[in-house]
């Protein structure tokens, strides 16, 4: 597949990340008055960020595709990092999505920790790498390493609609940054060697 293409999806990714992100949160708003829903309505906002989930992969291989020539090993274990982690979350989550049990134990709990642990190391790297390289604007690289920060806030307050909604657009502007770094390289004139 054509890297341009793949950087593409990308960014559609994002796009997808940002929006069912921003959905949860609305749904949380919606049916908890901005508390984490149950039962049925809490599936719906699991599902929400299992689709999330799926959309930060993709927006993720995308952004090594279009960075990865540039950013070297710290990129690169940044990016490794942060796909695991959410690679990790995104199959928990759907798990919980399918089987609508909610306590899955020991096993949950684990992947849950080390997904979060993949979160909390692997985007700052990549963020960190992001802004050294400058392919992708430079306030991508802050969001990066923002990311975990605003995860773990979020983590501690009773209002996870507004965290939603904030994440989503976080993810939006991260899936903007990708779409207008590829079409800045489209643009530009082929070089004669």
């Amino acid at each position: 597949m054509p890297t341009s293409r793949l950087v593409r999806w990308g960014a559609v990714g994002g796009l997808i990340a940002g929006l069912a992100w921003a959905t949860s949160g609305v749904i949380s708003f919606v049916v908890a008055g901005g508390g984490e829903p149950r039962g049925s309505a809490g599936y719906l906002y699991e599902a929400c960020h299992a689709i999330s989930e799926v959309g930060m992969l993709l927006w993720l291989v995308g952004s090594h595709v279009r960075q990865a020539p540039s950013y070297g090993r710290l990129g690169m274990g940044g990016f490794i990092v942060a796909f695991v982690g959410t690679a990790l979350l995104c199959f928990i989550t759907w798990v919980v999505v399918l089987t609508r049990e909610e306590n899955l134990g020991d096993f949950y709990d684990y992947a849950f920790g080390l997904g979060m642990l993949g979160w909390l190391a692997g985007f700052p790297l990549l963020g960190i790498a992001t802004f050294r390289v400058k392919v992708l604007s430079r306030w991508c690289g802050v969001l990066l390493v923002g990311h975990p920060i605003l995860i773990f806030s979020g983590l501690f307050t009773e209002f996870f609609g507004a965290f939603w909604i904030l994440f989503g657009l976080l993810w939006l502007a991260l899936a903007y940054a990708l779409l207008s770094a590829r079409s800045t390289v489209a643009e530009q004139p082929s070089r004669v060697r």
